[in-house]
């Protein structure tokens, strides 16, 4: 192996066609920033004309012209310094038009600067939770640059569409970008394969309604369970495209609205109750705790109480204070009992008998929606599914957008969301 063999193969460039000269290195200075530039040319017998078609049959129907000088191409680092490949592109004159054509090679792109092994180094980096800005700063390219990067990944391949829909899947929104109709959109997310199926950069029933409505009614059948939260729109729209499918509410989402009712009822009251309102303050999350949970022996010292409390005291104190407050919480903990335990017959009992006069009005509005979903919500006992699984990737979508402090374009976002959950893999398409 020679010298220049043995350069390229560290530069990671496999075109026979570019040849490295003799003193090939030289080292630059942009600033405080050291540059490595190399410096080669491209030269070979071309096969035929590109612009009249002629074969080229080494009679001198194509002969060696001039170079296009100092090319400039973009490579990966080198022992992380920054690195740019200076090429000589051999040019060439057809005499059966009279017109010349420069080489090319498929290091890079034609009247392009990065290369194509620096455009893969950048997907490899885009697939991990790092910012666009520490992608391009370490791949010598612009912030623009990675995200014309990502503009060249087309919808077909990052998603390998079978024909199939998933038997069981999730759905859900999250806010976007300013370009998605509501700024939500709308993440479908298949439930025996763990990951997401799609993702629509609208939540609105006609685009909903649009997408599934590709698939044949046949194959829509097929679909048995879909989880969903308690956005009631969303059940009427699934009922109609999926016949056949039990919709399952979330028990997070199920849970989160007696959660919610006793947080509002507690901070209500704290408003009027100036003599306790230190104590609400600061055990407010107790509250919301599983009184199973709570602690009744460990004590503590408390400077709001002035003397040694437990976790179990404080609650019993609190929700003492006030009669709706107190009612409020036992509707909360039953509520939270049912779901936890399965057993739907404490749940029906409980928003079946609960007396409006006893509760707060934001517990009489939870009941109210428990009472128009029941039959939805008992599927929530009856079966495993929940959205756990879209939720826990909804988290990963807000840690993309935090790192990347927000996106403006829905396809940069959607495309990162796809490499790093691993629906596109640029190594194997």
């Amino acid at each position: 192996m020679t010298h220049t063999d043995y350069t390229k193969e560290i530069l990671n460039i496999k075109d026979k066609n570019i040849f490295l000269n003799e003193n090939c290195l030289e080292t630059r200075k942009d600033g405080n920033v050291e540059i490595k530039v190399f410096h080669g040319y491209l030269t070979y017998t071309p096969e035929f004309c590109p612009h009249c078609g002629i074969i080229n049959h080494g009679t001198n129907d194509i002969i060696k012209w001039a170079y296009d000088k100092n090319c400039l191409v973009k490579i990966p680092k080198v022992s992380n310094f920054k690195t740019i490949l200076l090429l000589d592109k051999q040019r060439f004159y057809c005499k059966h038009c009279n017109k010349t054509f420069t080489a090319t090679t498929d290091l890079v792109d034609f009247h392009k600067q990065i290369s194509n092994n620096t455009k893969l180094s950048v997907i490899l980096e885009l697939m991990q939770k790092g910012s666009e800005k520490d992608i391009a700063k370490r791949n010598n390219i612009s912030t623009n640059s990675v995200n014309r990067i990502l503009d060249s990944i087309s919808d077909d391949k990052l998603i390998k569409r079978d024909g199939h829909l998933p038997v069981a899947f999730g759905i859900d929104e999250f806010t976007a970008t300013s370009d998605t109709e509501g700024k939500y959109a709308f993440i479908i997310v298949d439930h025996d394969k763990k990951n997401i199926f799609d993702i629509l950069n609208s939540r609105t029933s006609l685009a909903i309604e649009k997408y599934f409505s590709r698939y044949p009614r046949s194959e829509r059948e097929k679909v048995k369970f879909i989880t969903l939260d308690l956005y009631k729109p969303y059940y009427k729209l699934m009922h109609h495209l999926f016949p056949n499918a039990i919709l399952i509410p979330d028990r997070f989402h199920f849970v989160l609205q007696p959660r919610n009712a006793l947080d509002k009822t507690r901070i209500s009251f704290i408003k009027k109750n100036d003599r306790d309102y230190k104590k609400f303050k600061k055990y407010w999350k107790l509250l919301l705790k599983n009184e199973d949970e709570l602690d009744d022996k460990n004590k503590f010292y408390s400077p709001n109480f002035k003397k040694e409390v437990t976790q179990k005291y404080i609650v019993t104190y609190l929700i003492n204070s006030n009669n709706l407050l107190r009612a409020t919480y036992n509707y909360y903990q039953g509520i939270l009992k049912a779901i936890k335990n399965k057993d739907i017959s404490k749940f029906c009992n409980i928003i079946h008998h609960t007396s409006y006069k006893s509760v707060s009005h934001y517990a009489i509005k939870t009941n109210k929606t428990f009472l128009n979903m029941e039959a939805y919500l008992i599927n929530s006992f009856k079966f495993e599914y929940s959205n756990g699984i879209v939720e826990g990737i909804n988290n990963v979508i807000k840690m993309v957008k935090h790192n990347a402090c927000g996106y403006r374009k829905f396809k940069h976002l959607k495309v990162r969301i796809m490499l790093i959950k691993g629906i596109f893999n640029p190594i194997t398409t």
